[in-house]
């Protein structure tokens, strides 16, 4: 029998207590362009929704994702979307990421199948990769404003930045937690290898108040991208 916390990502990530004293681990079901629910060796973790995390997961077990389904109906009369074993570690979130127009087929070997642990299913410049979607975005925004100090603001930041993907309109809102451009420089330079918007930076870049501020970031994307070619 699998021990799991049944709550979708948003409302996990709104009751972790501080994150220095407890880390996380299990497996985060991602579907923006429709509902799902998702099965764990046979058990239903969720009502339909876009986000889920199922928490607590150690070891092997299989993981179903459907469509959802009309309700009341059995969760696997809808279209099956994924159902792979996936191997859970402590400490460790894996990420699963149901594309729009994904369907199981039994195709394993599907370039575009999401492999569990990967943070999205498009890594290269100018592609998308898989943002955190808006009702966890703004459960993620409440997590940070609940943090006393810099320090664990950055150890909530730096967890989400290893499973998810950033906008810049997401960026910029970030930025508001810092009074100086010296902290929202760190942030830019943190979070800029993981926004899937990248020509849009600019806008990040403009609200940072000294022109060699700015320049300093442009440089360092110019650097990045150098180094990535």
């Amino acid at each position: 029998m699998i021990r799991h916390l049944m709550l979708s990502v948003c409302l996990v990530l709104a009751t972790l207590p501080t994150m220095k004293a407890a880390t996380i681990d299990g497996i985060r079901i991602e579907s923006p362009h429709r509902k799902i629910v998702v099965l764990v060796d046979g058990q239903q973790v969720c009502l339909p929704t876009f986000s889920c995390f199922v928490a607590n997961l150690h070891g092997s077990c299989r993981v179903e994702v459907y469509e959802a389904p009309s309700r009341g109906e059995n969760p696997r009369r809808g279209k099956l979307l994924y159902d792979e074993r996936v191997h859970c570690s402590i400490n460790e979130v894996k990420d699963i990421f149901i594309p729009e127009g994904k369907e199981s087929g039994g195709n394993r070997d599907d370039s575009n199948h999401h492999k569990p642990g990967r943070p999205g299913d498009w890594s290269a410049e100018g592609q998308r990769g898989q943002v955190m979607s808006p009702p966890a975005f703004e459960q993620f925004m409440e997590l940070m404003k609940k943090q006393s100090f810099d320090s664990d603001r950055k150890e909530v930041l730096n967890h989400a930045l290893l499973t998810s993907w950033f906008t810049t309109d997401q960026c910029i809102r970030l930025m508001d937690f810092y009074r100086f451009d010296s902290e929202k420089k760190q942030l830019m330079k943190k979070i800029y290898p993981k926004i899937t918007d990248k020509p849009n930076f600019y806008n990040a870049i403009d609200k940072l108040t000294f022109s060699s501020d700015k320049k300093e970031i442009n440089t360092f994307i110019k650097e990045y991208h150098e180094k990535k070619n």
